[in-house]
């Protein structure tokens, strides 16, 4: 018989998004803050412009690889050098049931998953390789702890709109983005006639390619850039004690999204809305090898409906992965933008090789977390 595992950290009292009294599974989104009022809130954490393409340094260059391949800063796994060294993109998904499937979105190597307002979720793809797409979406507006995120990637963001307490850090220099409101992205997105607005917005790798040469964006990694996450050499195990989880619920209210485990590939299968979350590109499942739970804090702006999730202050998290929960923290350097995981001894995690999802939990919420044995 199946035994469950309630996680629970911090306050145990639900959160009603935006301060009102309904249901929040019932809720529908709030309109979106306008996009010309002036941004009250600043940001310092960003790096300097990005520099020109770069090679690989000699520190950099791994003996074990084969040839005319690199280590992926994404997935820790070996691709082709150049790709390698290419910068990912970071596109905002929209994610309310009108909008799915997604399309494209399953070639995301690494996949955040948010609350804002009124109980929905956003996701936030990083794409190492999507060339060869021809359509991403439906694309909607950012968040200012998106873009944080993004930073960390050293992606270039795409979104269609943006909160407007994401202004200041969009338009820092340390940010290449490409939005589709205020003309940055203007040869990236286009729409279509199969869903009604604002549900029908998509970018292209044509587009995308586009744009980032009309901007002057640099392709390539920051010289300085040493990766995200950190991970074990390819065909190695991460092992770490923990709690058996074969299935992760992450409580979210509106799409009610959880995983369930297949130990014969060995990897997290995603679902939502009560069905498999597929692409409707491919027609496949979601699916990751790595999952981490990052438990934040968060307060209202002064608008009372939007989230300002802490992504600075550190906390708890878990890293689920071969079927085995492990309890971790997490901190992030504020000059590289990159969000560290330790174990209770302070090493640092290393994930196993492959796609990783990365849910972000409000501490409030906590109690939601299910991880059923």
């Amino acid at each position: 018989m199946k035994t469950k595992q309630i996680v629970a950290m911090g306050l145990t009292l639900m959160l009603i998004a935006a301060g009102c009294g309904k249901n929040p599974g019932s809720q529908t989104p709030a309109p979106e803050p306008s996009v010309i009022e002036a941004s009250v809130v600043s940001d310092t954490d960003t790096s300097s412009v990005l520099a020109e393409p770069s090679v690989l340094k000699a520190e950099e260059i791994d003996p074990n690889a084969p040839e005319g391949m690199a280590k992926s800063y994404l997935t820790g796994k070996y691709v082709d050098e150049a790709l390698s060294r290419k910068r990912p993109i970071a596109v905002m998904f929209n994610n309310i049931k009108a909008a799915c499937p997604q399309s494209g979105i399953e070639n995301a190597d690494v996949l955040y998953e948010a609350p804002v307002e009124g109980g929905i979720t956003r996701l936030m793809g990083i794409f190492e390789n999507y060339q060869d797409l021809d359509k991403i979406g439906s694309v909607r507006s950012a968040r200012l702890y998106f873009v944080r995120f993004a930073l960390g990637w050293d992606a270039i963001y795409c979104s269609v709109g943006h909160s407007k307490y994401a202004v200041d850090l969009l338009n820092s220099p340390g940010t290449d983005s490409m939005d589709g409101v205020d003309g940055t992205g203007a040869s990236v997105y286009y729409r279509t006639e199969d869903r009604k607005a604002p549900h029908n917005c998509y970018a292209s790798a044509e587009g995308i390619a586009k744009g980032i040469e009309k901007q002057g964006f640099s392709t390539e990694y920051d010289p300085n850039y040493h990766g995200y996450f950190q991970f074990v050499p390819e065909g190695d195990t991460a092992s770490y004690d923990g709690v058996k989880a074969n299935t992760v619920r992450t409580g979210y209210f509106h799409n009610d999204p959880y995983f369930t485990y297949n130990a014969e590939d060995q990897m997290y299968y995603r679902f939502q809305f009560d069905a498999k979350q597929i692409d409707d590109q491919t027609g496949n499942q979601l699916k990751f090898k790595n999952l981490i739970l990052q438990y934040c804090d968060y307060e209202m702006f002064d608008d009372d409906k939007s989230l300002n999730i802490n992504i600075n202050s550190g906390g708890k998290a878990q890293y689920i992965s071969n079927g085995i929960c492990t309890e971790m923290t997490w901190k992030r350097d504020k000059d590289t933008g990159i969000t560290h995981y330790y174990l209770a001894d302070g090493t640092e995690v290393k994930l196993n090789t492959g796609k990783t999802y990365v849910g972000i939990i409000l501490n409030p919420n906590a109690d939601r977390v299910e991880i059923t044995e």
